[in-house]
């Protein structure tokens, strides 16, 4: 099979083809009219008029929004197949700067929905054109008291592109230009990662000492970027609550359609089961017959007599069978993501490392993006995107609006997909060894999830609260990695990795903090549907497909509420989750 890589001409035929500038010319049309339509929007006073302008506004913001996403995705998307590529780090500025320029154009629209009367607020909304913006609306105004003036708002958007925003990418240009060296050899940053799951421990340890040293040469750089983006939300918020001050979990729990108590619960739950983590890294270490586990560990594969390559094909394969077996559709789009050249899976020089889901906005269609080298790791993480993948095409008729959803339930249907291929690939294996394998993963999952992920969330909190009092140094927030490590894997590391704040791209993500626990929260929402999936049978494939297209226009809480009949605010959901935790560390200790 041809190695997988993007058909993305019928978007851009390249990131400085001719297209491109007529994009961002006919977007400066329409903004010059959005900008007269708006001018009239204060004026505007009789109900129908007002209803036509404010449809008005919306259509012609919406085809300045799908240009400038394409846009944006597809310089994005580039990038990540070179992070050198002049040409597309171009349209990815351009494109952003769009987005901005957009975003302050539309700020009386916004400010108007924010603040317009209830009363006027539920007439407008019996329009059926608005009213696929009416959650939306809603969820804004629970921050009206945070709104500044207008002209602020369009400040604080235009400054975004070179302050906050300018951060995030440079961070992103410096992993497209990180070369670590492992063993005297000088690779990209996706190889050496992979390498992290050598089944040979000296080699995996060579390329976790390589991405060390090459994130330890950055590290003041970095420590910059968190310093930047962290200051700038702090002053944000000072800004903004001078009615009432919300803290950086309120404004993510907002962000994240999510209850600050459900939250509490969540982390609480996994506080009092991370000895599960333990466990689970406990148990490898035995089968491995290493006494001092190391973060290099971490991804060990088990003890094989002979690793076994998979091939992309048998990979698509794999996956597409486990998801079939759940929903015959879900599985027919895996082949299809592959025919129709969705997935990016090719080695490819000055190629970032990790793995993403991403979708263009018009036509609508997901992007799956990873450096795929053979491994059963490959295999699962290929089935984690193709789940996001999957539930963005469940979303692709909806409104524009309604297809964005939040990040805490952004990893519910990734999440899921996983679990039905390690489902599919256990009841698969005959022998012992080839079992192991699979329980393998759900123990590095479990450890992940419990232990990791939670570390993160506590490093996260203690940085936001030390840049509160100043500029915090990399030799402090090597401190606090370490700190939030050792409280949660204890004595089941050796030594912890006190340079993850600057390798984990996930904190210096400009627009978005805490982008930790929506894992953990998808991880155990995941297996809370699993359960579900048992006891509604063949019911249960449309109450999943309904679940993920509302995901968009109801909060989390609403949405299990609804779709499952649940209470995630107490604690009883989640435990039912650990259970099948409890019950993967078990399979893999009898195993070892």
């Amino acid at each position: 099979m041809t190695p997988l890589v993007w058909q993305d001409d019928h978007i851009f035929a390249a990131p400085d083809c001719p297209a491109v500038d007529a994009g961002f010319m006919n977007a400066a049309k329409t903004l010059a009219s959005l900008d007269e339509l708006l001018a009239r929007l204060p004026d505007t006073r009789d109900p129908n008029a007002l209803r036509h302008l404010l449809r008005a506004i919306r259509e012609q913001g919406n085809a300045v929004k799908r240009f400038a996403l394409n846009a944006w995705i597809y310089g994005y998307n580039r990038l990540s197949q070179n992070g050198r590529d002049e040409a597309a780090k171009a349209l990815y500025s351009r494109a952003q700067q769009l987005q901005a320029t957009l975003a302050q154009c539309l700020k009386p629209m916004a400010l108007f929905w924010v603040t317009v009367p209830e009363a006027q607020l539920r007439q407008l909304l019996q329009d059926p054109e608005l009213f696929e913006l009416a959650y939306d609306i809603r969820h804004a105004r629970r921050l009206q008291d945070q709104c500044l003036s207008l002209e602020s708002e369009q400040l604080i958007e235009g400054l975004a592109v070179d302050g906050l925003l300018a951060w995030g990418d440079l961070y992103d240009n410096l992993v497209g230009r990180l070369s670590p060296r492992v063993e005297g050899e000088a690779m990209g940053l996706a190889q050496a990662d992979n390498l992290l799951s050598h089944p040979d421990r000296a080699r995996r340890a060579h390329a976790w000492h390589g991405i060390q040293a090459a994130w330890g040469a950055e590290q003041e750089t970095v420590a910059a970027v968190l310093n930047a983006i962290n200051g700038w939300r702090n002053e944000l918020a000072a800004q903004r609550g001078r009615l009432r001050l919300l803290d950086a979990l309120d404004l993510s729990c907002h962000q994240g359609h999510l209850e600050r108590r459900t939250l509490a619960t969540l982390m609480g739950e996994a506080d009092t089961h991370k000895e599960l983590g333990r466990r689970a890294l406990r148990a490898m270490g035995s089968a491995l017959g290493i006494v001092d586990f190391a973060p290099w560990d971490l991804y060990a594969p088990p003890p094989a007599t002979s690793p076994v390559a998979i091939s992309l094909a048998e990979a698509l394969r794999l996956v597409a069978d486990a998801f079939e077996s759940f929903d015959p559709e879900m599985g027919r789009f895996v082949h299809l993501m592959a025919e129709r050249g969705w997935i990016d899976a090719n080695p490819s020089e000055n190629r970032r490392s990790g793995a993403y889901c991403t979708e263009y906005a018009e036509p609508a269609e997901p992007r799956v993006f990873m450096t795929f080298e053979g491994t059963l790791d490959n295999v699962i993480t290929l089935a984690h995107e193709l789940g996001h993948a999957w539930h963005s095409w469940l979303l692709r008729d909806l409104p524009l609006e309604q297809r964005e959803y939040p990040k805490t339930l952004a990893e519910t249907a990734s999440l899921f997909a996983e679990a039905l291929v390690r489902e599919a690939l256990y009841a698969r294996m005959e022998t012992r060894e080839q079992r192991l394998d699979i329980a393998w993963m759900d123990g590095e999952r479990a450890a992940s999830m419990l232990l990791d992920v939670p570390s993160r969330f506590d490093f996260e909190r203690a940085l936001v609260a030390a840049r509160g009092q100043g500029y915090v140094g990399a030799s402090q927030l090597r401190a606090m990695m370490k700190s939030a490590k050792e409280q949660w894997y204890g004595d089941s590391l050796g030594q912890y990795d006190e340079l993850f704040w600057a390798s984990k791209g996930h904190f210096s993500i400009a627009d978005l903090g805490f982008y930790n626990y929506p894992y953990l929260f998808g991880y155990l929402f995941s297996l809370g549907l699993y359960a579900q999936k048992e006891r509604a049978g063949s019911d249960f494939v449309d109450a999943y497909r309904a679940l993920l297209t509302d995901t968009g226009r109801m909060s989390a809480e609403a949405l299990v509420e609804k779709h499952l009949g649940v209470d995630i605010r107490e604690p009883a959901f989640w435990q039912e989750s650990l259970r099948y935790v409890e019950e993967a560390v078990s399979r893999l200790e009898r195993l070892v």
